[in-house]
């Protein structure tokens, strides 16, 4: 997945520095929102949490 994001972006004009740029701060964000994520579903398993 990661090569064809770079291969896309290099094809658009984008430098491979930019694309690898793109793909972790992709990357960082989605493990933000999974842990978001598991929180919620502790808080919400758990007595008293929010629902």
């Amino acid at each position: 997945m990661i090569l064809v994001v770079v291969i896309v972006c290099v094809s658009h004009g984008q430098s491979v520095t930019t694309a690898l740029g793109i793909v972790m701060a992709a990357g960082a964000a989605a493990a933000r929102i999974g842990s978001w994520l598991s929180e919620q579903r502790l808080s919400a398993g758990a007595p008293g949490g929010a629902q």
